[in-house]
């Protein structure tokens, strides 16, 4: 959310897509203040049209892990899990004629876009 006006200042609509229940949508909504679209997808249909990494080792691997530690170490702490844990996510910036302008898929657990990056690639309206 932390980069929520600067994504609408250009037009921009955000949107999550998650693969919980819609109890699990709300407490993510409420948890992160998310004020965006939010849809759900258990079957992962979404997630493997744009290719996103899933697996165990993608979840809790040695550089998964690594980032846990380092985000333990800054003051996060893991709250309940929602979803299917194994599937990885990513941020996807949708331009005119329905273009993919930015792609960011998470290698792993922690893996994170530059959201400098996700702005940069903003179509200005």
């Amino acid at each position: 959310m932390e980069v929520k006006n600067q994504a609408e200042s250009h037009g921009v609509t955000i949107v999550a897509i998650g693969s919980g229940t819609p109890e699990q949508a709300r407490d993510f909504a409420e948890k992160f203040n998310f004020q965006g679209e939010i849809y759900l997808d258990q079957a992962l249909r979404s997630y493997k049209a744009f290719k996103l990494e899933r697996g165990f080792w993608r979840t809790l691997g040695p550089a998964s892990l690594a980032r846990g530690f380092k985000t333990l170490k800054q003051g996060f702490r893991q709250g309940r899990n929602a979803g299917d844990l194994w599937q990885q996510g990513g941020v996807f910036v949708i331009g005119p004629g329905n273009q993919i302008v930015f792609q960011h898929r998470n290698s792993g657990a922690g893996d994170q876009a530059d959201l400098d990056a996700v702005i940069q690639a903003c179509p200005i309206n």
